[in-house]
């Protein structure tokens, strides 16, 4: 009996090992992939739906990834290894894109002139190769190890890594997931991405939505918040009674200034001026009548 319920104890272990180190991408899974051009090192976060419909301020950590097994790729010191190691984050469904990016633009995201139909090949091809390649799994759950150059048997699972896919195998535009993304969607360490969700093209395109943004630490500590990243006020001028706020914008988001003359008075009990305006990428401004000699001021953003 004791024998039995060792081999079945045996059994269920490695069961479970096998499944810890199961790849299971599906449509609408995030990808986080480290990359320095020798190396790609891939994780799947599991769907979407984890980052989206959340209210802005959100913030939570990501903890379904191995921080040690990107540093026992890279080294030790991913932040300075030549400067070359990025990360970026990309999901597809059918239907929408979502690709971290990390350039201000004056006007709308929008996919590249081969369209949302390309994206989605390129990432979905991405989160699908390793397994029809047989990579080898590793013994953290969902992710890869891929070597991205050289040749011969030693280098046959190239063809399955994200530089490979997205290059076309010519490791060409590489950071613009191709040349299909409008924007660089690749950040150096630590640093910070936004998370937009990317629309097929249309004759009224209207600006991408940002879901949000993933700061990641030099020690490996990755953090989501949904909505837009504060803005920054840049400049403050009065002339005649009349102030003028400039501050920094990000596409698509929505833009009002709130003042008080009672710096005691909460946040969000703050009267808020009738204007508004839409960003798109720079500085923008507005203008507001004083409604007493000193007033104190705030932007916010939906």
């Amino acid at each position: 009996m004791k024998n039995i319920l060792s081999r079945s104890l045996t059994a269920l272990m490695l069961l479970t090992a096998a499944s810890s180190r199961a790849w299971t991408y599906a449509d609408g899974d995030v990808l986080l992939i480290f990359r320095d051009g020798v190396h790609d090192v891939e994780f799947d976060l599991g769907n979407i739906s984890q980052f989206t419909g959340h209210t802005n301020g959100y913030t939570t950590p990501v903890t379904n990834w191995s921080p040690g097994l990107v540093t026992g790729t890279f080294g030790t010191d991913w932040t300075t290894n030549g400067a070359d190691v990025t990360v970026l984050l990309v999901a597809v469904t059918t239907t929408n894109a979502w690709l971290s990016g990390i350039q201000p633009n004056t006007t709308a995201y929008a996919p590249g002139p081969a369209g949302l139909g390309s994206i989605y090949g390129s990432v979905s091809s991405v989160g699908l190769a390793p397994k029809n390649y047989a990579v080898p799994t590793n013994s953290v759950g969902q992710s890869y190890v891929i070597g991205v150059v050289g040749s011969g048997n030693a280098a046959k699972y190239k063809y399955a890594s994200y530089d490979y896919i997205v290059s076309g195998g010519t490791y060409n535009a590489i950071p613009k997931l191709g040349g299909l993304a409008p924007f660089i969607v690749e950040q150096t360490i630590p640093g910070s991405l936004e998370f937009w969700s990317v629309q097929a093209a249309n004759a009224t395109q209207v600006p991408d939505s940002l879901v949000g943004s993933f700061n990641l630490t030099a020690d490996g500590a990755l953090t989501f918040t949904a909505g837009p990243q504060a803005a920054t006020i840049t400049a403050l001028s009065e002339l005649g009674g009349i102030s003028t706020v400039s501050f920094t914008t990000t596409v698509g988001n929505t833009y009002s200034l709130a003042y008080t003359n009672q710096l005691g008075v909460p946040g969000n009990a703050w009267p808020v001026d009738v204007t508004t305006v839409v960003g798109n990428g720079a500085v923008n401004s507005i203008t507001h009548t004083n409604l007493s000699p000193a007033e104190f001021f705030r932007i916010s953003a939906q």
